[in-house]
């Protein structure tokens, strides 16, 4: 029988103008909240790439303002990590994480934060033009600081993705900018996560249907500051209590 305890919301690749325009629905006990779009679509865990407007840091919280050329978010960190402290303004980056809602405000939660080459900003809108055309029906790509902007159509598209495919485009799986998204989240690619979702990570392995002790979580945890890092977590939601001394992820 498969142990549910392994498995993984798949990130579903989104712009911020869904998230912004979306509903926050908010389950009950066990079920993990998500955010429905306009076109109805369930989003458990997204995928945006965007660029960085700002950046805030108020204790241990570090917020970023994040534009994907299709609207502006809030990213927000509640634990620090060298990821953050390495993210500044002007940085493409790969966010993988939930919808959160604080004040009737949507912000992100993040799971990962990548540095990415601005290309792949380009790269994003091509994968989903319908999210990032005019009113005429061209596809329009915010080099948000970078350059300038990008309309195309019909063969420019073509000539575009040939030049980016021959000089430009990020190659070879050693390559920092390469994005290969549900695989940098899995323990070999740990080097991008928070330290709350390595301990993510530890509560599923070490849950077996029932809940993962906490003493046994802090016992194996070689993240700095997990109980904190846990009761953190308990506080948003991403885990919970299932009995007395032990918990399970959402």
């Amino acid at each position: 029988m498969e142990n549910t305890a392994f498995l993984r919301l798949i990130s579903i690749k989104t712009t911020i103008k869904e998230l912004v325009e979306g509903t926050y629905v908010q389950e009950k006990e066990e079920n993990p909240n998500y955010l429905q779009t306009k076109s109805h679509q369930k989003i458990y865990r997204l995928s945006v790439v965007a660029t960085v407007l700002n950046k805030e840091k108020v204790g241990t919280i570090t917020n970023f303002l994040i534009d994907d050329g299709t609207g502006e978010i809030a990213l927000r960190s509640f634990e620090e990590s060298k990821v953050t402290q390495q993210t500044q303004i002007g940085n493409t980056v790969l966010i993988i994480g939930k919808v959160r809602v604080y004040n009737q405000e949507k912000y992100i939660s993040p799971e990962i934060i990548k540095k990415i080459n601005p290309l792949w900003l380009k790269v994003r809108a091509l994968e989903m033009p319908d999210h990032f055309q005019d009113k005429r029906g061209n596809l329009v790509i915010k080099d948000l600081g970078v350059k300038e902007n990008y309309i195309l159509n019909g063969s420019k598209e073509n000539t575009w993705k040939n030049t980016v495919s021959k000089r430009e485009e990020p190659k070879g799986e050693n390559e920092e900018e390469e994005i290969g998204e549900e695989e940098i989240v899995e323990e070999n690619g740990l080097g991008s996560a928070f330290p709350s979702q390595k301990i993510i990570i530890l509560i599923k392995e070490l849950d077996k249907g029932d809940g993962a002790a906490i003493e046994e979580i802090l016992e194996k945890s070689l993240v700095q500051g997990t109980e904190q890092i846990i009761e953190k977590m308990l506080e948003k939601g991403d885990i919970f209590k299932i009995s007395p001394g032990k918990v399970k992820v959402l």
